[in-house]
Order: C-alpha cells, then sequence, then structure tokens
C-alpha cells in the first residue's frame, strides 16, 4: 500500500434547487448549467492527478459531477463507482426548505437546533447515524488497497464528516469546516492521514 496516496474530496456543483440557500440531502436534484461549469472549473486541480478510482455518491447531483471530472481528465468510466453511504443526511420534514421557512415552519426545532441540541432534522437521519455511516464508508476505502489517489464526489456533510473519520476527533466538531460547492479538500496519506488543503474553490 502506498504511503503517498491522496484523497481527494469534491463536493458537487450549484443545483435546479438552489444547493446554496436550501436543504437539499436525499432529495435528489439535478445539477444546474452553472454547476456543471463550477465543477469544470475543478479540472485544471485534477487533471495531471493518476486516479486509481472515482467514488461518487449516487445522487445525481453528485453522480454527474463526478462523470464530469472524469470524462474532462480522460479517465474510464467503469473506474466511477457509487457508494449510497456517500450520499447526503436526510432532513426529512425540512427537504428543500430555506433557514428562514425551516425557522417559520418548525420554530421550536430551530431554536433546540441553533442551540445544538438536536440530533437531526424532524422525521428526517439523526446526525448520528449519518456520522457512523460516512465513518464507515470513507474508512473503508481509506484501507482499501488501491494504487493511486482517490477522488470521491459528495456533499457537504460528507465532507464534513470524512475530516475527523480519518483525521481523529480533535480536529473538532465538523460544521466548522466550510464546505462551498464545487470545493475541494485533499488529504495526504503519510504515516497516517493530515490535511494538506481545505476547501479550496477555483
Amino acid at each position: 500500500m502506498s504511503a503517498e496516496r491522496r484523497l481527494w474530496l469534491v463536493r458537487h456543483g450549484e443545483t435546479e434547487g438552489q444547493s446554496s440557500i436550501r436543504y437539499h440531502g436525499s432529495n435528489d436534484v439535478p445539477l444546474s448549467d452553472l454547476g456543471r461549469a463550477q465543477i469544470r472549473a475543478l479540472v485544471p486541480w485534477l487533471a495531471a492527478v493518476p486516479f486509481a478510482r472515482v467514488v461518487h455518491s449516487p445522487l445525481s447531483r453528485a453522480a454527474e459531477s463526478a462523470a464530469i471530472l472524469a470524462d474532462a481528465c480522460g479517465l474510464r468510466r467503469d473506474l466511477l463507482t457509487p457508494d449510497p453511504r456517500l450520499r447526503e443526511v436526510d432532513f426529512g420534514q425540512c427537504e428543500g426548505l430555506t433557514v428562514d421557512e425551516i425557522a417559520a415552519r418548525f420554530p421550536a426545532f430551530w431554536a433546540e437546533h441553533q442551540a445544538g441540541r438536536t440530533d437531526g432534522f424532524p422525521g428526517g437521519e439523526p446526525r448520528s447515524a449519518f456520522r457512523a455511516r460516512i465513518a464507515a464508508a470513507i474508512g473503508e476505502w481509506a484501507r482499501a488497497d488501491w494504487q493511486g489517489d482517490l477522488l470521491v464526489v459528495a456533499h457537504r456533510g460528507t465532507v464534513r464528516h470524512a475530516l475527523p473519520a480519518l483525521l481523529g476527533p480533535e480536529v473538532g466538531n465538523p460544521p466548522q469546516f466550510g464546505v462551498a460547492l464545487a470545493s475541494l479538500t485533499v488529504l495526504h496519506e503519510a504515516a497516517g492521514w493530515r490535511l494538506e488543503l481545505l476547501g479550496a474553490v477555483p
């Protein structure tokens, strides 16, 4: 197993459902033209990287982002592997809503959420379960005997929880990590994983 491997984490681009302002988790909204352009802007960062595999969430916004990058970087499509464990958290009754809409419809929940006293959204996936499945998926891929770098294309929450899963809980609470649309985060394996690049955008 190479000690010089890197794990490249990409968040999908903007969607037709406005991922920049809405809580899109399990609902399957497609990329917008802006989102496709945002993803293509990452190609200069990735074009020369020797990727062994491209792993992605099966939700269409991540799957299409992964396909765009693979095609632009000259990678074979058979290197793309969907992993359902990498999908975004399910926001339940808050799917597709903005912050203002959530606060108006679920004021008691939102107050508790803002105070850090909730473990998920109404009718949604518990944050603890989400954190556990991301840790399991990322840990498994990180331990796999792949020769070359690994590209993971997924969601904001996926990237946020992948970092403490590989770097250790001492990195702090995942929400501190800003993960913009079409951003790139890179981890380098050298006697353990370390952070090389955090949340870069073109």
